[in-house]
């Protein structure tokens, strides 16, 4: 599967699964994308450890999930120049587009999904 370099949208997409899921496809990503800036991978599992929320994220997180976001494309470029409401991790979160879980979907799956939500 190969990543095309004029990416012209953008996405937030969180994704929840074990440890070793995330950093396999945090590797599989970063061959992808070939180290440029496509997307950009962040753990928010600490964010959510004690969260008195009970949304899919913090349930994910409180019953042992490690939690990464993804976030592609034209957002990528809004998060590196901190652009009004993309300067704070919360700011981030709320242009969520998008929540996979790791053991009901495959990486192929999960991988679209951050590139195409």
């Amino acid at each position: 599967m190969q990543i095309n370099h004029n990416v012209s949208f953008g996405s937030v997409v969180a994704v929840s699964g074990g440890a070793k899921q995330i950093k396999k496809l945090n590797k599989k990503l970063t061959i992808l994308t070939q180290n440029n800036d496509h997307v950009i991978m962040k753990d928010v599992t600490a964010h959510y450890k004690n969260a008195k929320s009970s949304g899919s994220l913090a349930q994910a997180v409180q019953n042992g999930d490690s939690l990464e976001i993804y976030i592609s494309g034209d957002d990528v470029k809004k998060v590196k120049q901190q652009a009004k409401n993309w300067d704070t991790l919360d700011g981030i979160l709320s242009h969520l587009s998008g929540y996979c879980n790791m053991r009901n979907s495959s990486y192929n799956d999960i991988i679209n999904k951050i590139f195409l939500a």
